[in-house]
């Protein structure tokens, strides 16, 4: 927010729109930009698309009755649906973009209330702890690894605080060594190549993050 293009963001964004600088946890602010800073994979979005990755985890089942709706997606202006993850994702943009200038509908997805007072300060604390403390050594290169266990985390109503010393060591290794972590808690890691439905799909995965999530915050 100190620099100066960043700024004219922030301040149009609050002006016209009433959205505040979002990173309100100074320390997790922190540990996210030193996890991104000065590495190669930081470059482009990368960073955010970490954000909205941790959201359709979050969603999973909702997110895929609109991509399966063709009516839905016309709806929302996608005009093709290839089953391409990008797509996908890009589908849950539209769906927020449709939510936000159709405020008097019911939203399908998270609602903007939601999305900026519960999901992003429940972001920021996973990554405060997670990135800060309990898993130092993680690469950024797990970055989406660690978005789809935040937004199951979050579907399944794990409070990060309250989980023990265990707990903590299996979420590090599930992030670490997905596959092998789900298969000693008797599950699957699809290995999705950049689908999203079908038993390797993204869906799939982001389905087995929730089910593995859950069983280690028991």
């Amino acid at each position: 927010p100190d620099r100066q293009a960043a700024k004219r963001f922030l301040d149009n964004a609050q002006r016209e729109f009433g959205l505040a600088y979002p990173w309100k946890n100074a320390g997790a602010k922190e540990v996210w930009r030193d996890w991104w800073e000065d590495k190669e994979i930081s470059r482009g979005q990368t960073a955010s698309e970490s954000f909205l990755w941790s959201l359709m985890a979050a969603q999973v089942d909702r997110i895929d009755a609109i991509l399966q709706n063709p009516n839905a997606l016309q709806k929302i202006n996608v005009r093709r649906f290839n089953r391409a993850i990008d797509e996908a994702l890009d589908a849950y943009c539209a769906q927020l973009h449709w939510q936000d200038t159709n405020s008097t509908m019911p939203p399908a997805l998270m609602s903007r209330e939601e999305l900026g007072d519960v999901f992003f300060p429940y972001f920021a604390n996973w990554i405060e702890l997670l990135i800060g403390q309990k898993g130092t050594s993680l690469p950024v290169t797990k970055h989406r690894t660690v978005a789809a266990l935040i937004g199951a985390a979050y579907r399944a109503r794990v409070d990060p605080n309250k989980l023990g010393e265990q707990q903590w060591t299996d979420i590090v290794e599930f992030v670490r060594k997905p596959t092998d972590i789900a298969r000693t808690l008797g599950h699957v890691w699809p290995q999705s190549k950049g689908r999203w439905d079908g038993h390797k799909g993204y869906r799939a995965q982001l389905q087995a993050a929730h089910a593995i999530v859950a069983q280690i915050a028991q």
